[in-house]
């Protein structure tokens, strides 16, 4: 038996049939909702269904991290009423990432305010690929080109800022940034002789200190 209808007073009770009937995991279940009633006042008093339709999830063995990692996001945006058109670009040997990049319509919905949504599903699809080919890839998720117009951004700030740490000989700090975002800051002052960078923080974002290059004891590490 490859799908199962069945119904449950709520979602996971239906799901957790929906197992027990296919011998398999929920985790390995694909769900189609069919039919949800709610009896009485606002759905607060009364009963309730739901009613789905399962079935064991196609299992593909020779699957790419880059197909793997397609069919993960499709399949998050169909779950979220999205439709997806993604490409993988080849991978970087100097960043040595994949990236995938997505156009969709209403994709600012899955950026979010300074990319954080954004960064949370690029870490979802990162943890699942992980999980799946048991090896920590880099991966880069990019929605309606927003992280180059991110870095146009980032790039011309970070130079604004060490304009004013040349005059100034202050060191200046960044907003909180990503990895991805702190790397762009530190490669555009790697070379640079009166400016170096630096992280500071601790977590997944950091501020990025700019600084005077120190001539005395040579330029600063990064991290």
């Amino acid at each position: 038996m490859d799908f199962v209808e069945v119904e449950g007073k709520t979602y996971e009770e239906a799901i957790k049939k929906a197992s027990q009937a296919l011998n398999t995991d929920e985790k390995d279940l694909d769900i189609e909702v069919k039919e949800v009633n709610t009896k009485g006042i606002l759905g607060l008093l009364g009963t309730k269904k739901v009613r789905i339709i399962a079935k064991v999830k196609e299992v593909k063995e020779n699957d790419s991290p880059e197909e793997f990692g397609i069919r993960f996001l499709n399949e998050l945006g169909e779950h979220i009423g999205l439709s997806f058109s993604i490409k993988v670009s080849q991978i970087n040997e100097n960043l040595d990432r994949i990236v995938f990049l997505i156009q969709c319509n209403d994709g600012d919905i899955l950026i979010g305010k300074d990319g954080d949504i954004l960064e949370s599903l690029q870490h979802l699809l990162r943890l699942a690929v992980a999980k799946k080919f048991k090896q920590n890839l880099k991966i880069l998720v990019d929605i309606n080109g927003y992280r180059e117009k991110r870095k146009q951004y980032l790039t011309i700030m970070a130079k604004r800022l060490a304009d004013r740490v040349k005059r100034t000989g202050k060191i200046i700090k960044t907003d909180p940034l990503n990895p991805y975002e702190r790397r762009i800051v530190h490669t555009l002052f790697k070379n640079n002789r009166n400016i170096t960078t630096k992280s500071e923080g601790e977590g997944h974002t950091k501020k990025v200190l700019i600084k005077p290059v120190e001539k005395k004891n040579g330029v600063h590490g990064r991290r």
